[in-house]
């Protein structure tokens, strides 16, 4: 008697473990999946993000170069490659925005951005818009400190 309840347990702890095994490589893969869908989501707005800053860009450009008709070579370069470079600073928070929710980082790194892009306007002395950029990375750096 006691080889036939020994024996009903085994089976019974065999079932169990292979539904166990079955139910937890489902949810893995599952979790996998998701993980999957949402990095492509991430990249594909990501890739839509940048473009349309792009556009702006060119759109800008296409714009100032109509209205400037006595500008020399070197100041249409210099002018070109100051947006590209602020384009540039547009990709990277639109990479940001996907990557973090941390309210304090994204307000930081807006202000960041704000004062650098003052500078050229005059509205933030240079010093500032770089302590902007250092009260940003501080923050970054006590949130992912381990």
């Amino acid at each position: 008697m006691n080889a036939v309840w020994a024996s009903v347990v085994a089976v019974v702890g065999t079932l169990l473990g292979a539904l166990t095994t079955g139910l937890l490589q489902r949810w893995v893969t599952s979790r996998a999946e998701r993980a999957a869908r949402l990095q492509r989501l991430q990249e594909a707005a990501t890739g839509l993000a940048d473009a349309l800053t792009d556009y702006r860009g060119r759109l800008y450009w296409e714009t100032r170069l109509a209205s400037r008709a006595g500008a020399t070579p070197e100041q249409e370069e210099a002018t070109h490659e100051s947006w590209a470079a602020r384009s540039r600073v547009n990709y990277a928070i639109n990479r940001l925005l996907l990557a973090t929710q941390d309210e304090r980082i994204l307000r930081l790194a807006t202000e960041a951005r704000n004062a650098t892009f003052d500078v050229q306007t005059g509205t933030c002395a240079p010093p500032d818009a770089r302590e902007q950029q250092f009260a940003f990375l501080a923050a970054v750096a006590e949130a992912t400190r381990s």
